[in-house]
């Protein structure tokens, strides 16, 4: 029964492809180029799957089931090809070079497995070869299409890559083995119907989720680069095979340790070509160079730089530094602000403040540079070969200067300021496009210090409206202590000689202490304590108001209700008491001398309502239209806070 394990895979696998080929007859797409390679595409694995059982269980020549495969992956790279291209014809598939270089690889090598059918040409390791190859561009345009592909595409897109990247990996590993061993691995051979197999469902899922075959294509220089690198991985472990063939070809023999160290030794030096900063920065620029018409992404710098804006624990200058830094590659910079008419270094990275580049260049072009926001080549201007559109003694320049980039910023609020940057590494010459780049986040940098700097002069400005509101209340505590020693010291002629006014009078100064103590505690912890509740007679309170209060005409008047008896409150009687003085006070102040104000008291069960009245003429119909209800706005200056209506909770 062993024997029958690998054709039973195959015949599975080319069952698979038979009812995907059926689905897809039965859907109600218009017939386009995509739906007809996919028709071919199911035809040819099938093809292929059937063969490759036929000649397992037969034991027939492997070199069928080879062309068969080579036709199949020409379906599928034609299929992706013109998916990303999103082709309607497959001329207009053809029409890029590589493409039509890949498939070329690929029809060439089914042409040779055709011709062999008939003349024995060639070694086998030669198919192997190019099967591997066709693996290896089999999983790189797997890889294309996922990573070229649109966010909200990847749902339909990743079963496609998981099963076509089952297969190809497997062929990878089949044909390697193969190129290395000089022989195909039966082990190997019998179990590809079986991941074939696997592959089948991921296939339907994608084929189910994707309306339709074209995708909406962008394509992204990381793409282009990470595709770049496994392109040059895999060219070079072709290379490092292809040596150790040559070697057992001219006849040379080499143990087993000597080839597991030519292996380890190859691989630590392709380790570090991906692991060389310069190599990784020169293939970007060449990448940049001959394959984008546009030198920068210009979606992900934006949102890198937003990024570097927000990183935590760094200051906004650091911040802003950094993320001018970080589009040009630049190692070291300076950050430099104009204030008061002067220039002042405040930020710098990887290098000093005090650096002896700085302030000469700063003297020598620094304030015409920001005046005609040029943005300036040091080292070009320092040669001549620079014109701008000030004059500029050469004398005064340094040459050579550590720094290489002037980029000046300005904004609305007229916050001003210059970039000093080293030598940019992302490229070999600054063009009109890094300028263009340059200008506008130098533009956003100066929006962002600006709103920093306007912020930081607002916080400083509420810090003093927090003192002088402070302050507000401070007076009117010490307009109640006031009160209560002018009473004291008018009633001191008249009943200076009575015991039982020096008692009250001692009760005073010590109530009148212990405000002002209280006060200085609450200034130096910068907080109101939370005075404790007690129970309190009211009329007791209400006749204390008066007394105190009746050092400034018109003299409050108490009105009781008739057959009131007592009223019993729950609260801090103190807080309470300076409340009610508080708003007494505020209606003498609005009432003439020879006005009145009253205190009249109304109880119910369980409620009790004080109403104080006055004479006054009241306010106008603009100041409650304008000006009620709103805090600190007062008309009696920094002595007033404004506010009208108070309320004591239990």
């Amino acid at each position: 029964m062993e024997h029958l394990l690998g054709p039973a895979g195959y015949a599975m696998a080319a069952l698979g492809f038979a009812l995907i080929f059926l689905l897809i007859l039965a859907t109600k797409r218009k017939r386009h180029l995509q739906k007809r390679l996919l028709q071919g595409l199911c035809l040819l694995g099938m093809m292929w799957c059937g063969i490759a059982a036929w000649q397992q269980l037969y034991a027939l020549s492997r070199l069928p089931p080879l062309l068969a495969e080579s036709l199949f992956n020409l379906c599928l790279i034609v299929l992706i090809m013109s998916s990303l291209t999103d082709s309607k014809r497959l001329s207009d598939t053809l029409k890029q070079h590589s493409n039509r270089w890949f498939c070329l690889f690929i029809a060439v090598s089914a042409s040779l497995e055709i011709f062999r059918l008939m003349v024995p040409v060639l070694h086998q390791k030669v198919y192997f070869f190019l099967h591997l190859g066709q693996a290896i561009i089999g999983l790189w345009f797997i890889e294309k299409i996922y990573r070229s592909s649109q966010q909200a595409a990847r749902h339909a897109i990743k079963p496609l890559s998981l099963g076509l990247g089952l297969i190809f990996g497997y062929n990878f590993a089949l044909y390697a083995d193969a190129v290395l061993t000089n022989a195909l691995t039966a082990a190997f051979w019998q179990g590809r119907g079986w991941v074939i197999t696997m592959a089948i469902p991921f296939l339907l899922l994608a084929i189910k989720r994707l309306n339709q075959w074209e995708s909406r294509i962008y394509v992204s220089r990381d793409v282009v680069y990470h595709s770049t690198l496994i392109m040059a991985a895999s060219a070079y472990l072709m290379a490092m095979a292809s040596v150790s063939y040559l070697i057992k070809v001219a006849g040379f023999h080499w143990t087993d340790t000597a080839q597991t160290l030519f292996f380890a030794l190859g691989s630590v030096v392709l380790a570090s070509l991906f692991l060389s900063e310069s190599l990784r920065q020169q293939l970007k620029v060449f990448i940049t160079k001959h394959f984008f018409a546009n030198k920068y992404e210009y979606r992900q710098e934006w949102m890198q730089f937003c990024a570097a804006l927000e990183q935590p624990d760094r200051s906004p200058y650091d911040k802003a530094l950094a993320a001018a830094m970080r589009p040009f590659g630049c190692e070291y910079g300076v950050l430099v602000v104009k204030k008061q008419g002067h220039l002042r270094p405040i930020a710098s990275l990887n290098c000093s403040l005090k650096h002896p580049d700085i302030m000469p260049t700063l003297q020598a072009i620094g304030d015409p540079v920001i005046e005609y926001q040029w943005i300036t080549e040091l080292n070009h201007l320092s040669r001549g070969l620079d014109a701008p559109p000030f004059a500029i003694p050469h004398a005064d320049l340094i040459f050579p200067n550590h720094f290489s980039l002037l980029i000046p910023f300005d904004s609305s609020s007229q916050y001003q300021g210059l970039l000093l940057l080293s030598q940019p590494t992302t490229s070999d010459s600054i063009n009109w496009e890094d300028r263009d780049l340059m200008r506008a986040i130098s533009q956003q940098l100066g929006v962002y210090l600006a709103m920093y700097e306007a912020h930081q002069q607002l916080s400083e400005s509420q810090q003093f409206d927090t003192f002088n509101r402070m302050s507000s209340f401070l007076v009117h505590d010490l307009k109640n202590v006031t009160a209560q020693l002018q009473l004291l010291s008018r009633n001191a002629e008249q009943h200076k000689h009575n015991p039982a006014f020096i008692d009250d009078a001692f009760e005073t100064i010590d109530h009148a202490i212990e405000r002002l103590n209280k006060m200085s505690a609450q200034l130096r912890k910068k907080q109101i304590d939370v005075e404790p509740s007690q129970a309190f007679e009211l009329v007791e309170v209400l006749n204390a108001v008066c007394q105190t209060r009746s050092v400034q005409q018109p003299m409050p008047q108490l009105l009781l209700p008739e057959s009131f008896t007592s009223f019993t409150l729950y609260a801090s009687k103190e807080r309470f008491k300076n409340i009610l003085c508080h708003l007494v006070q505020n209606a003498q102040d609005a009432t003439p001398a020879d006005g009145r104000v009253t205190l009249q008291l109304a109880v119910t069960d369980e409620q009790a309502m004080i109403t104080i009245s006055d004479s006054g003429h009241g306010m106008s119909d603009a100041f409650i239209r304008e000006r009620l209800f709103k805090p600190f706005d007062t008309t009696k200056g920094n002595a007033g806070m404004g506010i009208v209506r108070t309320t004591q909770k239990p």
